[in-house]
């Protein structure tokens, strides 16, 4: 240490304060002496300590009430506090700990547990301090990447939506022009704008999940059409993977209360994944239906190489896949499971996912009944969940 820790003695023994002081100053300690806990307080307000070291039974203010005023003042209630007490008061020590102590001693004093107990209270105390600091400079850090996110999101987007609007318009002209060579190198500059853009807006909201639950603008729609923005979202994916995607929805025309960008953006999450993870060429189920308990279930099914049951709960957790290193075979940023999870959960609704090995992946987008409009619960259930 660079400098020796303060320790303020409180007690109105005279012979008392003076062995005390004599083993602290011992062990190399700087000590400050107060008779009772009102000009105790004035001290500590006035230069500080690292330690009190108090009695209990004391005049003016004892050492209940000291150690009271402590906790309730935010520049002094870190302060660890080691409160005296006779042997024969036991309950004295209950009320102690109720009224913030750290510790405690018996009187008499055993002179070699009172050494260690100072020593064992101050280095908790540093801990605590140390811990405290990493957590605000944490929580700081926290705050300053949030901001900067949603900052650099602003500033990206805008140039990304000229880039894209752009290609686009390129696109059209050398379709128009017959030069499908320069239209595939145009296609190219728009998906990669859209991919970008696509992965910025995920950070966002990945980092508003993280915040908290997500902010929803809640509407009412009509389930085919939520599908049908999904399936736009992830038709680049699709068509990638040469799948194909095969409808099983109980009710079309169905009609539920939900945020329609957050919620199209969860299934095409599913939908890209099943295409990503399953061979080429495979079968896509893309299904909705009643549960049993009225619940509307939204599935998307791969036949993929599936998961262990015992990994499926790492699928949710932000930035899992099985290999995350440059080198992987697949792109993107594994977050779509991630973000389908906190989609769901801000409509009230949970992301389940049934797999074995070999046997694809079964996901499930779960909203509560209470978001349907104009269905009874008990009218149109499925064996769907």
């Amino acid at each position: 240490m660079t400098s020796r820790q303060r320790i303020l003695l409180v007690d109105d023994d005279p012979i008392m304060r003076e062995l005390a002081s004599e083993k602290l100053r011992a062990a190399d300690y700087d000590v400050a002496l107060a008779e009772d806990g009102a000009a105790a307080l004035e001290i500590l307000r006035r230069d500080g300590a690292d330690l009190v070291i108090s009695d209990l039974e004391m005049p003016i203010m004892d050492g209940f009430k000291l150690t009271e005023t402590i906790r309730a003042e935010e520049s002094l209630a870190q302060t660890p506090v080691i409160v005296v007490t006779a042997s024969d008061h036991a309950d004295a020590v209950d009320r102690a700990f109720a009224a913030g102590a750290t510790s405690f001693l018996a009187k008499p004093i055993n002179w070699t547990l009172f050494s260690q107990a100072v020593m064992f209270v101050l280095r908790a105390s540093n801990d605590q301090h140390a811990l405290i600091a990493a957590r605000d400079l944490a929580e700081a850090g926290a705050k300053f990447k949030d901001g900067l996110m949603s900052v650099m999101s602003h500033e990206l987007r805008t140039p990304l939506n000229a880039i894209i609007g752009f290609g686009q318009l390129l696109t059209d002209q050398f379709e128009k022009q017959s030069d499908p060579v320069h239209k595939e190198y145009a296609e190219y500059i728009v998906d990669g704008g859209r991919r970008l853009l696509r992965n910025i807006s995920d950070m966002l909201l990945a980092s508003e999940a993280r915040s908290g639950p997500i902010k929803i603008d809640e509407t009412e729609a009509c389930l085919e059409d939520v599908l049908e923005e999904a399936r736009a979202l992830a038709s680049n994916a699709v068509k990638t993977a040469r799948a194909e995607i095969r409808l099983n929805i109980q009710n079309r025309n169905l009609e539920f209360r939900c945020d329609v960008s957050l919620m199209a953006r969860a299934i095409a999450n599913l939908i890209e994944n099943a295409a990503t993870f399953s061979p080429r060429g495979s079968e896509i189920t893309l299904g909705a239906a009643l549960t049993k308990k009225g619940d509307l279930a939204v599935m998307v099914k791969d036949q993929g190489p599936g998961v262990p049951e015992d990994k499926l709960a790492e699928l949710a957790a932000p930035f899992t896949k099985s290999d995350m290193s440059l080198r992987r075979s697949k792109g993107g940023l594994g977050l779509g499971l991630p973000l389908t999870h906190a989609i769901a959960a801000a409509h009230g609704g949970k992301l389940h996912l049934q797999s074995r090995e070999n046997e694809g992946v079964k996901a499930l987008v779960v909203l509560p009944a209470s978001r349907l409009i104009g269905v009874a619960a008990s009218g149109n259930a499925s064996n769907a969940a």
